[in-house]
């Protein structure tokens, strides 16, 4: 089960067949609820999602329709097909890192672990995710944390066996949020262009920029790695995208594939990605790709 530490509020995914004419997610989410000592709990629900928290009806319907959103963007950066997005999301909100733990008890049947504050498994029937705040937070981003979980949850579901990087999954949640927020994207766009410019006719051999996003720190290693996949989800990298993504499928003779393990898979060397994807920054298409 995937593990990863968040700083804000506690939510639960699960994946699972779905239930709008029924109503059998919106019970089993409203009854997770109530097992994790959440009374009164309030249950939207989307076109794809169901989404229960503490929160008041407007907040929830608000909270519910920017998830759908997200969903919706990171399925199609994805080019999830129908039949891979027919599943209905449950997201469980939780503000209270108590409510977390006693949930991981009562409903994941799992003992807490002081420092986890996350987790996901997307392979299981009943695929889920789950972030907690940190003890204190009394202002948590919803929108922000949930979104994020979503996108990487269906990323690990696009990638099946992959063991992809963090920077990756990182990077395609950045991605995802920079092609719902144009205005607010433009900045971080326009600082990665300057940093990685279009290399020049008949240079050889310098420096790869495109290596910030595993070796870098901070805000270079950030964009530079929400930079990259979007060249791959959305843009000119696309087409070599499932190629990088099975070489990092471990094998045999690699039980721990390295991100260069995979382009060296793909017959892909660092200087051709870096290459291409500078060009592709150079014509402005992550701007203007829908």
């Amino acid at each position: 089960m995937f593990l990863r530490l968040c700083t804000a509020v506690a939510v639960f995914v699960a994946l699972s067949l779905p239930a709008i004419a029924d109503d059998k997610l919106k019970n089993q989410a409203a009854e997770a609820m109530k097992k994790s000592d959440v009374q009164d709990a309030t249950i939207v629900e989307t076109a794809h999602l169901v989404v229960a928290s503490s929160l008041i009806e407007t907040k929830a319907k608000a909270l519910a329709d920017s998830l759908e959103k997200t969903f919706n963007q990171a399925a199609k950066a994805l080019k999830l097909d129908a039949g891979e997005t027919k599943t209905q999301v449950t997201i469980f909100a939780f503000a209270d890192l108590d409510n977390y733990k006693q949930f991981q008890r009562a409903v994941l049947r799992q003992r807490p672990e002081d420092e986890q504050v996350a987790s996901y498994d997307v392979k299981r029937d009943d695929p889920y995710i789950a972030v907690s705040a940190r003890r204190g937070d009394k202002s948590p981003n919803f929108e922000t944390l949930a979104g994020n979980e979503i996108c990487r949850a269906l990323l690990a579901r696009k990638s099946g066996n992959a063991k992809l990087t963090e920077w990756m999954k990182d990077g395609f949640a950045k991605s995802v949020y920079w092609r719902l927020n144009a205005g607010a994207a433009g900045a971080d766009r326009a600082f990665v262009a300057r940093i990685a410019p279009p290399v020049k006719k008949g240079a050889k051999g310098g420096m790869c920029p495109c290596d910030k996003a595993w070796t870098g720190t901070g805000k270079e290693k950030e964009l530079v790695a929400a930079s990259l996949m979007e060249y791959f989800t959305v843009g000119a990298g696309a087409e070599k995208f499932g190629n990088v993504v099975a070489g990092l499928i471990p094998t045999d003779a690699a039980a721990t594939p390295t991100f260069m393990d995979a382009l060296k898979a793909a017959e892909w060397m660092i200087d051709d990605l870096d290459k291409s994807w500078r060009e592709w920054l150079g014509k402005g298409s992550p701007a203007t790709a829908k």
